[in-house]
């Protein structure tokens, strides 16, 4: 992931004698607020991480994590995520390949195996057909469960998203995050709630 970027994207703090917030000015801001966006941890933990409160860092992520910062960093996490996939289908190819190469060899080395026997040997070519039909059967099947099973990697791959980093997430939880701050009695039951149903969402 592309911190740079992210970290770029940060408005930059207020001119001015004025009081700077801690986390802007923390060399991790981006992790900071890859945490935040994508919900990696929950709000508790980043805040103690950061030596804050929560209020603090709720005051942070008002100011600093803009739509346009949040757009930024679910790139970033996309991009991630399709170059993970990418390696792992390279690494699968590259596994077909050497398997392929391997049929090709042996097939190689059949066909010298059979030449020399014929010529070497005297054998009738006719004598050694039953055994070379065989071979090249298995080796076909071989061969054709090995492209299946590239394809069904390639084709089929899926990406699990966790419901935290879903991006339609981020503004529920918001939006919770601001009623249970004007009505914490209705936030302490909701947590209850979340708990006996063993629900991870970070709205605290």
């Amino acid at each position: 992931m592309n911190f740079e970027r992210i970290k770029a994207a940060i408005p930059a703090p207020p001119p001015g004698p004025g009081r700077k917030s801690v986390i802007r000015l923390r060399p991790d801001v981006a992790e900071v607020v890859v945490d935040c966006v994508l919900r990696r941890r929950q709000f508790a933990d980043i805040a103690k991480r950061c030596a804050v409160d929560i209020e603090t860092l709720a005051t942070f992520r008002k100011n600093y994590i803009t739509p346009e910062v949040e757009k930024v960093v679910r790139a970033e996490a996309t991009l991630t995520e399709r170059r993970a996939v990418d390696s792992v289908i390279n690494e699968a190819q590259d596994d077909v390949s050497k398997g392929i190469l391997g049929i090709i060899n042996e097939q190689k080395a059949l066909y010298r195996a059979l030449k020399a026997k014929v010529e070497e040997e005297g054998r009738d070519l006719e004598d050694l057909l039953p055994g070379l039909a065989q071979l090249l059967r298995d080796q076909t099947k071989t061969h054709e469960a090995m492209l299946k099973t590239y394809s069904l990697l390639k084709d089929k791959t899926t990406v699990m998203v966790s419901l935290n980093e879903h991006p339609d997430a981020a503004p529920l939880l918001d939006a919770l995050f601001l009623l249970f701050t004007e009505n914490p009695a209705a936030g302490l039951r909701f947590r209850e709630i979340m708990q006996a149903k063993r629900i991870t969402l970070d709205v605290a």
